[in-house]
């Protein structure tokens, strides 16, 4: 999948559309991807971005992830939270606080995933420069996911994710 800021470089540099396509500066080659949606709240924590959940969640038993081809090429970020008992409200928190680091990070997506009652860590959080695209999941190794894309605001133009056949 091409991300936004790739296909933006490409259109502006093509010499045929440069007469059609205006000056872009590097302010909005910059801009995050972002989808439309609403936020949600989990135990108590609002997530300000848009679930991302896989096409076919049937068919993950052990829990999905992004594909790793792709997380590596748009990986912008990573951290690991504490997960606080209970573990489902503990686990909210977690994504509400990667959620925070990865606006910081000017994300458009993030994923994250709970390290396992014997981690130290508590969980893991990936910042990415696109949005995830719920037809690209692969099988995880965890069941306690989160996957979120970022809601455009104001002015924001929403991309659209490929079409898949």
């Amino acid at each position: 999948m091409t991300s936004f800021r790739t296909a933006l470089t490409l259109l502006t540099a093509t010499p045929a559309l440069a007469h059609v396509l205006p000056a872009v500066s590097g302010d909005v080659a910059a801009a995050k991807p972002c989808t439309t949606g609403t936020p949600v709240v989990t135990a108590g924590y609002t997530i300000n971005y848009a679930l991302a959940t896989p096409t076919a969640t049937g068919t993950f038993r052990n829990g999905y992830q992004p594909e790793p081809g792709w997380a590596g090429e748009h990986v912008v970020g990573t951290y690991t939270f504490g997960v606080p008992t209970p573990i489902d409200a503990g686990f909210a928190y977690a994504q509400f606080k990667c959620q925070y680091y990865c606006n910081s990070q000017t994300s458009g997506s993030f994923y994250a995933k709970y390290a396992g009652a014997d981690s130290r860590d508590g969980s893991y959080c990936h910042c990415y420069d696109d949005l995830l695209d719920p037809d690209t999941f692969v099988e995880g190794n965890q069941t306690l996911v989160g996957t979120w894309n970022s809601i455009c605001s104001g002015t924001d133009m929403p991309a659209k994710l490929p079409e898949h056949e």
